[in-house]
């Protein structure tokens, strides 16, 4: 029994040594399958051509478009003005908004009336002296002979008629100078400063007020001089038979875009006008009036002017005016394109020498895709690209992509922002 118990262990152990033999010499082997690499998983939208119409964004700063310097041309002491003639008033054309003492051009307007009846006097005299020289020249030499101009009188007579245009020329001066002490509104609009108050005497051409008008105001808006191609623009200059014909059309989309001619026509282009005043957003119509005369030699932007028709009008509906000073941004309404495609502009891959695409086709395989890059804006781009019906472009970022490659796709978008 002593020694069974000191051998049973061994055998125990013994037992699963074969046990455990007998197990493995019965295992089967595994079934080898070949695993298939699909490729890395990417998003991809639906780019389907499209007729667009291209806008231009820019941003600007309203201006009045007429702004004069108020400056009497008669001098003397103001004793009534206007109680809108302060610094934001505001007027109607026609507005008298200060008047000047007309005492003293009233009395020049008397004299000078007084002064033409005298010279009326002298030439009615010179006018009968001559009639009676004329009657007794024939009196005395009958119709036969001729008298002279000195004879009857003809160079006194004509001074007197010259006295008499002179004399009234001076009433209209003077009556001229008594209308000019109204200072009248040249049209309807705001005071911005004032320089001159009740009591305080004032010289002929010297400024005293800065007015501005209300019945327009005009945003400069600087842009690349490249998207002068986008829009129509107003003519500079007339020229003979000039015909707005293809207005907002580009006729061959293939193109390089250097190449599309800039459009004229009598007027710009409709523009919409966007800004903040008292806390509410607020849209105006405006349009393409003119470009400056010269590209910004820093900057090197052309300069366009926008031109707002009756900026305070909605005040009518409630709504707040186009203040002078406002910034606001402004969509320039541009030409039509057509078989357009719009992408993210994280979707353009730099190649070598030229900008491409990754389209994923039919077989889910990645191909390189060359583009024409029509316009750039600030989220998207406008492509003109070759694409088959069934195939996508991938919008995903790829590290070591190559042109065949397999690839698997997580969604799909039926158009870019959609």
């Amino acid at each position: 029994m002593k020694w069974i118990k000191k051998l049973l262990p061994l055998l125990i152990i013994c037992a699963g040594i074969a046990i455990f033999g007998i197990l493995v010499s019965l295992r089967q082997e595994p079934e080898r399958v070949e695993q298939v690499y699909v490729g890395p998983l990417v998003e991809v939208i639906e780019a389907p051509p499209q007729k667009i119409n291209v806008t231009i964004e820019g941003q600007g700063t309203v201006r009045p478009d007429a702004q004069i310097n108020l400056i009497p041309q008669v001098s003397g002491k103001i004793i009534w003005k206007n109680q809108s003639f302060k610094s934001g008033g505001s007027f109607s054309m026609g507005d008298t908004l200060c008047r000047i003492d007309p005492r003293d051009y009233e009395l020049a307007t008397r004299q000078a009336n007084a002064e033409v009846l005298q010279a009326q006097y002298r030439y009615d005299v010179a006018k009968e002296e001559s009639n009676l020289a004329r009657r007794e020249w024939q009196r005395i030499h009958g119709k036969t002979r001729k008298p002279s101009d000195l004879v009857l009188q003809l160079p006194q007579l004509r001074s007197a008629e010259a006295a008499v245009a002179a004399a009234k020329a001076r009433a209209e001066e003077r009556t001229l100078k008594l209308e000019r002490t109204f200072l009248l509104a040249p049209f309807k609009g705001r005071v911005r400063n004032v320089q001159a108050d009740v009591g305080q005497h004032i010289n002929a051409g010297q400024p005293i007020a800065q007015l501005y008008s209300i019945e327009g105001a005009e945003i400069v808006v600087p842009i690349p001089d490249e998207d002068l191609a986008w829009f129509t623009l107003p003519l500079p200059v007339a020229i003979p038979g000039s015909t707005s014909e293809g207005r907002n059309s580009v006729s061959k989309i293939n193109e390089k875009k250097e190449n599309i001619p800039l459009n004229y026509d009598e007027e710009g282009a409709e523009v919409l006008v966007e800004g903040v005043f008292a806390g509410q957003h607020s849209k105006w119509s405006g349009r393409v009036t003119r470009t400056e005369g010269e590209i910004d030699p820093k900057s090197r932007m052309a300069r366009i002017i926008v031109e707002v028709n009756n900026p305070y009008g909605n005040i009518t509906k409630g709504g707040p005016p186009l203040m002078v000073g406002m910034f606001v941004n402004v969509k320039i309404s541009g030409r039509f394109i057509e078989n357009v495609r719009v992408i993210p502009r994280s979707a353009i891959r730099s190649g070598q020498e030229e900008n491409l695409v990754w389209v994923c086709d039919k077989d889910n395989h990645l191909r390189f895709r060359q583009v024409e890059i029509l316009r750039k804006m600030q989220d998207k781009i406008l492509i003109n690209v070759e694409i088959n019906t069934n195939e996508r472009i991938i919008v995903s970022q790829l590290s070591g992509a190559t042109d065949g490659m397999s690839v698997r796709i997580a969604n799909t978008q039926k158009e870019f922002g959609s």
